[in-house]
């Protein structure tokens, strides 16, 4: 029997990402080879500019890619019509952002309900479930109010209730603790890393923070469009 653990969540070889300016071609991403197992926590760290929220797009089907191969909880990235793209996104990954992108006219409650009831579960059952999640984050008494009325990091923590609530395989995590401030960015963090512990998912973080960074199993940096692993 295959030990969970080891099963490959993604799986990414010789990527090429690439702008083409008259007869120029400017690589931002450049036969990267890339792999996520189950459960792992995984860091992609550099500088602004350097490819990081590019690949991360690329494994959240949000961006397309020139040359490659990518595939994401057993489903190959090459190729996809848009209504592939947006089932692979709604059954499979979930994303955390730096900006929250909570739904400003709908409660805390109704934010993380959200995903549940685009992927056609009662309204009931996903009300239930999502409450569930808001407890689990600290954040049970704040289930009717709007991210208007939440703090910076009651507003991170609805994202991640959010990102949690659908139990999916692997999170895309851009900058998590970007808007947040010290305390409230180790709260956070803190938070991820025992959620994680408790469901398993898999887990990339991209990052410029090199104390969020440390919380991964696995850290690596973009390099000339490549990455390389960070010692």
């Amino acid at each position: 029997m295959t030990n969970p653990e080891n099963q490959i969540t993604v799986s990414v070889r010789k990527l090429e990402k690439y702008y083409q300016v008259v007869d120029k071609r400017y690589h931002i991403i450049s036969e990267l080879d890339f792999e996520v197992r189950q459960g792992e926590i995984v860091s992609v760290e550099g500088a602004s500019g350097v490819g990081k929220s590019t690949l991360l797009n690329i494994l959240g089907a949000m961006d397309s890619f020139d040359a490659g191969e990518v595939e994401v909880c057993g489903v190959s990235l090459k190729n996809l019509t848009e209504k592939q793209r947006e089932n692979f996104r709604a059954e499979k990954i979930s994303f955390i952002f730096q900006q929250h992108l909570l739904l400003p006219d709908f409660t805390a409650l109704e934010n993380v309900m959200m995903p549940l009831l685009i992927s056609k579960m009662n309204p009931k059952l996903a009300k239930i479930e999502a409450t569930k999640m808001l407890e689990l984050v600290g954040l049970g008494e704040r289930t009717e109010s709007f991210p208007s009325q939440l703090s910076g990091g009651e507003g991170a923590r609805v994202g991640v209730a959010r990102a949690l609530v659908g139990k999916k395989g692997l999170i895309l995590a851009d900058e998590p603790t970007g808007n947040l401030d010290r305390d409230n960015s180790r709260h956070l963090m803190d938070l991820i890393k025992d959620l994680q512990n408790e469901f398993k998912f898999s887990l990339i973080l991209v990052t410029h923070d090199l104390e969020l960074a440390s919380m991964a199993h696995k850290r690596n940096r973009i390099v000339s469009g490549k990455l390389a692993p960070v010692q």
